[in-house]
């Protein structure tokens, strides 16, 4: 029994403590290097500074732990308990989190670059401003209605993850996987979403204004989708529903929209240069002041030049 232990500044590299209870224990600087520490306790520990990368612990509780500035990277977590646990400014690069919790978890400043998040449930976190989510991979995940304006998300993995009524403006999904990604009510304004998989994503109600998506691939039920002046030159939209979206103002040279279902669809505005509409449906869709150079409408339905 080591509750409350004072371990501060301890060296415990390799260590093993298996079911070992450090709840409240001062931990701070203490050094547990690739430590194996299977269904330790170490809830409300003092955990500022700690070294734990490379180390074990599957299915640790760490309720309201405090693990600012921690380094557990390339850490075996997974199943962890990390409810109420202040996160700030620690680092999980490679840690392996999958279906830990996070329910009232503080992650603001936290590093999580190429880290298996696959399956959390991240709906209650208090804060995760300026979360490092490069690479990391979070498959299945639940962000819904989390505020992740600017966060880094560059070649993530959010495959069927759901993020419905997120705010991930100014986020940046650069190459990011979001294949069948759930994204109703989400607003991505001014994201960079360049060269994302946005494939058969359900994207409902999203706000995609002034977002870049260069090079993007874009399928599914885009009903009423604003676009309102978003870059979406060479993005692939073909075969998609895009009825009454909003392009005015929108970049969109060299973009695939052939097959799409654009009816009453607005580009008012919007640079259309070398655009291909092959067969696609333009009944009621508006060209008002739009840039039409080179576009191909080839047996388009509907277009009125």
């Amino acid at each position: 029994d080591l509750r409350g232990a004072d371990l501060r500044g301890a060296k415990l590299r390799k260590t093993i403590l298996f079911r070992a209870d450090l709840s409240r224990a001062d931990l701070r600087d203490a050094d547990l290097h690739r430590a194996s520490l299977g269904r330790v306790v170490l809830n409300y520990a003092n955990l500022a500074g700690l070294k734990l990368d490379g180390a074990r612990l599957g299915h640790a509780e760490l309720r309201g732990a405090v693990l600012s500035g921690s380094s557990f990277n390339n850490t075996m977590l997974a199943h962890a308990d990390l409810s109420e646990a202040d996160l700030t400014g620690a680092s999980f690069n490679q840690a392996v989190l999958k279906n830990a919790r996070f329910d009232g978890a503080r992650l603001t400043g936290a590093t999580f670059e190429d880290a298996d998040l696959s399956f959390v449930d991240l709906r209650k976190v208090v804060d995760a401003a300026n979360v490092d989510l490069r690479k990391a991979r979070l498959q299945n995940a639940l962000l819904d209605r989390l505020s992740l304006a600017g966060v880094h998300l560059d070649d993530a993995n959010l495959h069927e993850a759901s993020l419905a009524d997120t705010d991930l403006r100014q986020a940046s999904l650069h190459k990011a996987i979001l294949r069948k990604a759930r994204l109703s009510g989400a607003n991505l304004g001014s994201a960079d979403l360049g060269k994302a998989d946005l494939t058969g994503v359900k994207m409902q109600g999203v706000k995609l204004g002034a977002a870049q998506l260069q090079e993007a691939k874009i399928s599914g039920n885009l009903i009423g989708v604003d676009f309102t002046e978003a870059d979406l030159s060479r993005a692939d939209l073909g075969g998609s529903n895009l009825k009454e979206a909003r392009f005015a103002g929108a970049v969109l040279s060299q973009t695939n929209l052939a097959a799409c279902n654009l009816y009453g669809a607005d580009f008012s505005g919007a640079t259309l240069h070398a655009t291909v509409f092959r067969r696609a449906n333009l009944r009621l869709a508006r060209f008002d002041g739009a840039d039409i150079d080179n576009a191909d409408f080839s047996d388009a339905i509907g277009y009125q030049p």
